[in-house]
């Protein structure tokens, strides 16, 4: 972890429940050499065209940071954006010994 030792100040806890019918894709690393490089070129471009093509209203790719799971991108763009409901959002509460000795 890449911290200073202290608590991570007003974070919260958001669910947004995906309904099955929705479109998604799943991104697969293979298809796109170099996806993980920094600067983040290669991407930034494949999700800035995933959103204006409207593809999908979700994007499920990998995380960089632990590989064996992934993140949810959700495209305001796409018609199918209204049906998606966040739940109300509740504060997160940091064990103290996560950041420190």
């Amino acid at each position: 972890m890449h911290g200073s030792g202290r608590l991570p100040p007003n974070q919260h806890h958001v669910e947004i429940p995906i309904p099955r019918r929705l479109s998604y894709e799943i991104f697969s690393p293979p298809s796109l050499p170099g996806w993980d490089t920094m600067p983040a070129t290669v991407s930034k471009e494949f999700g800035e065209t995933w959103c204006f093509e409207r593809r999908s209203v979700v994007l499920l790719v990998p995380s960089v940071v632990a590989r064996v799971d992934r993140n949810v991108l959700i495209n305001p763009a796409h018609p199918e954006f209204s049906v998606i409901q966040a739940s109300l959002h509740q504060p997160v509460y940091w064990d103290r010994r996560l950041f420190g000795p």
